[in-house]
């Protein structure tokens, strides 16, 4: 079994588990839920809500939908999964953006469905970028913890609102080495910094270096993940049809 049909698997079976905030994959109990209740004051009633013991609904789990199954967060699904393929991520949707040992990332599209990838949605706030994380199942379908109220769902690709896409290293199609040596596109000055401008512009962020007209490999990162959602060869090398598509 490859690691995208892992990541599927584990997503799968997945679905119907409960949303609890801040939860990292154990088993969903009452003592659990209030321990998280105690950990995160701000979701206490939403973590509450949904338990039938705690709200005094019921004296036992029994028949309650949750019984015996695991319970995460959005972000925890999205680590847990990718983990049981062997790849690590950090915890939180921003953490997970700025710091994930990620192949390509940036805005989606439908090519991002097409991939088993992690998934996310913006919160426009620069310093916690991401409001919510998924998984793309790489068939048009999507997972992810949506909530107290709905759990861990399964929804069609365009049911939800997501704005950018990320595949790790070590899942992505026709990669190349983590840090390919930089392209010589005569090596730096204003070509190379209209290119850098040109893809901050298109949404592929050069967050270290910026436009500094040094082709280096955050230059050459961004450049393969447009290559990638454009559908051509993730080279990280300025070619003539990805100057053309990028219109210099």
């Amino acid at each position: 079994m490859d690691r995208g049909e892992i990541v599927r698997s584990f997503a799968l079976d997945a679905i119907g588990s409960p949303y609890v905030y801040g939860a990292t994959g154990l088993r969903c109990t009452p003592g659990y839920r209030e321990r998280q209740m105690a950990q995160y004051p701000a979701c206490q009633d939403a973590i509450r809500r949904v338990c039938p013991r705690l709200t005094g609904r019921s004296a036992s789990c029994a028949g309650c939908r949750y019984a015996g199954k695991n319970c995460y967060d959005c972000a925890q699904l999205v680590r847990r999964a990718f983990g049981a393929a062997g790849i690590h991520l950090p915890s939180g949707a921003s953490t997970q953006w700025k710091a994930g040992n990620w192949a390509f990332k940036g805005r989606v599209s439908p090519a991002a469905f097409q991939q088993v990838c992690a998934l996310y949605r913006e919160s426009g706030d620069p310093r916690r970028p991401m409001r919510h994380t998924g998984l793309s199942l790489g068939d048009g379908r999507v997972v992810d913890a949506r909530g107290h109220q709905a759990g861990v769902m399964l929804s069609q690709a365009g049911e939800y609102p997501w704005t950018h896409y990320a595949i790790p290293h070590g899942m992505a199609a026709g990669e190349l080495p983590e840090y390919p040596p930089p392209p010589d596109p005569k090596g730096q000055g204003e070509a190379v910094r209209a290119l850098q401008r040109r893809l901050i512009a298109l949404g592929f962020p050069l967050a270290r270096f910026g436009a500094d007209g040094l082709f280096g490999r955050e230059t050459a990162g961004a450049l393969r993940a447009f290559q990638h959602m454009a559908g051509l060869p993730p080279t990280g090398r300025p070619c003539e049809d990805t100057l053309r598509l990028l219109n210099l």
